[in-house]
């Protein structure tokens, strides 16, 4: 059977596309440099210890997730309600965070000043004309400094592991953009879609770990998946795309009408920069950040305050250097013997990417000694198990809705090369799962149709954006 679709990356962006075109009747080849699937996403057991290298679960917003997961026949398993509470680190103090608008006028988090300024949300007028808008100006525009640094920052922080100045409104939080546009105060929005589809989410995950999705999505795809194939090369031919792949040290090449680039931004712009300006400078403008998980277990009766809650994200402008942290046993408690308390120290990010300098030991230690302050543990962690994302997370920075405009066109011009990933337009499984739905369609659409012009080049449209536009600040 000859290929028809050459899907680059075994991810979860990769997976689902490769698993979506199956179901459209279409075979793909999945080529992986890695020896495993599922890229970041990697699930540990170090004895009766579960450590998550990558997300800890997902929220069940999207339906394709449920749908993959329920196809797959995947038990998916629901979070505690402890993980309903999350925390702010703020002042050397854990503040927990509102659950709604009403807890707004109650919460600590905020000072009798800082709740007056939230208030005025409800008069201030919606934005027009302010371009590609910085989450923190959006954030203080609407809610005030206060509320800005010690609410919605810590959000952005979490998501992104970056910084809110630097993070565009319009590509990372869309859904606040709409509800501004449509409800003119966040709070009167936020108030009449609580009960929506985005705050009746849960946090779910699989009975042995995340790594259960990309295991079985694997497993179904079977022989269309190649594990230690690297794509070296990519050309466009007459009849579509040449990749030259070096498999286990033997090098072969492939063609197909249709490949889908489903690695991360800077790997995409290495394969295309012979084929496409346009996308390689949009694509090589992804900017990523580091991210460090430091995994501590504790027997919980050497924890004075008790970790109840899902976890907490710090505050900028403290002195702490852990972005926040994760009490994975309070949400599902078989991620650790009964009796223990397993966590998850996370640094670095934009706010502090020189971190990654230190060893593992000197992690380990900055880790305990902070954790150790805040919950009063007494003794030494039980266990231990450092693990870092050199470039963790694409950033969503201001230009980015210019640079997948760019991205667009230069599809456009390149008929058969698609982009799938989670540098462009959704970070988490649940999105990069729904994101690969749609492009199978767009995929099965092209290649039905038979009718589009191969030889025409990304080079004849020209540079639309500047780099400065494309880089943003």
């Amino acid at each position: 059977m000859a290929v028809r679709c050459v899907i680059v990356g075994a991810g979860i962006s990769g997976l689902a596309l490769a698993d979506a075109l199956c179901a459209r009747g279409i075979e793909p080849l999945v080529l992986e440099s890695a020896p495993r699937a599922g890229g970041k996403i990697e699930t540990r057991n170090r004895g009766e210890l579960v450590v998550e290298c990558g997300p800890a679960g997902f929220l069940d917003r999207e339906p394709a997730m449920m749908r993959l997961a329920s196809s797959l026949g995947l038990r998916v398993v629901d979070a505690l309600p402890a993980a309903r509470r999350r925390a702010v680190l703020a002042g050397g103090n854990l503040l927990e965070v509102p659950r709604g608008p009403r807890d707004l006028l109650s919460t600590t988090l905020l000072s009798a000043h800082g709740k007056l300024r939230l208030l005025g949300d409800l008069f201030v007028r919606r934005s027009k004309g302010r371009g590609d808008e910085s989450v923190g100006a959006f954030a203080r525009r609407r809610l005030g400094s206060e509320a800005a640094e010690r609410v919605f920052f810590p959000l952005v922080s979490g998501l992104y592991a970056g910084d809110p100045d630097r993070i565009s409104l319009a590509a990372a939080f869309p859904w606040l953009a709409r509800l501004e546009a449509a409800h003119r105060s966040l709070l009167i929005g936020a108030a009449r879609e609580l009960g929506g589809r985005r705050a009746g989410s849960r946090l779910r995950t699989f009975a042995s770990g995340m790594e259960e999705l990309p295991r079985a999505l694997a497993r179904r795809l079977g022989n269309t998946l190649r594990l230690g194939a690297a794509v070296r090369a990519l050309s466009a031919t007459p009849a579509g795309w040449r990749l030259s792949v070096d498999e286990q040290g033997a090098a072969s090449e492939l063609e197909a009408p249709a490949i889908a680039l489903a690695v991360p931004a800077y790997e995409a712009a290495r394969l295309v920069a012979s084929v496409s300006p346009a996308a390689h400078a949009a694509t090589s403008a992804i900017e990523y950040v580091p991210v460090i998980l430091v995994y501590l277990a504790y027997r919980v009766e050497q924890l004075a305050v008790p970790a109840d809650l899902y976890g907490f994200l710090s505050a900028r402008g403290g002195s702490t250097r852990l972005l926040g942290a994760v009490f994975h046993s309070a949400a599902f408690p078989a991620r650790a013997p009964q009796g223990t308390v397993l966590v998850s120290a996370r640094l670095g990010g934009a706010r502090d990417p020189a971190i990654g300098a230190l060893n593992d030991a000197q992690l380990v230690g900055l880790a305990h000694q902070e954790l150790a302050a805040l919950l009063r543990i007494s003794g030494a962690p039980l266990d231990t198990q450092v693990i870092r994302h050199a470039r963790a997370l694409p950033q969503y920075t201001i230009g980015h809705t210019l640079r997948l405009a760019l991205l667009d066109d230069a599809e456009r011009a390149c008929p058969g090369l698609f982009f799938a990933g989670n540098a462009y337009r959704g970070l988490g499984v649940p999105d990069c799962v729904a994101a690969a739905t749609r492009r199978a369609d767009e995929i099965a659409a092209y290649l039905s149709a038979q009718g589009v012009d191969g030889k025409r080049g990304a080079r004849e449209q020209g540079e639309r954006f500047s780099q400065a536009d494309l880089r943003g600040p």
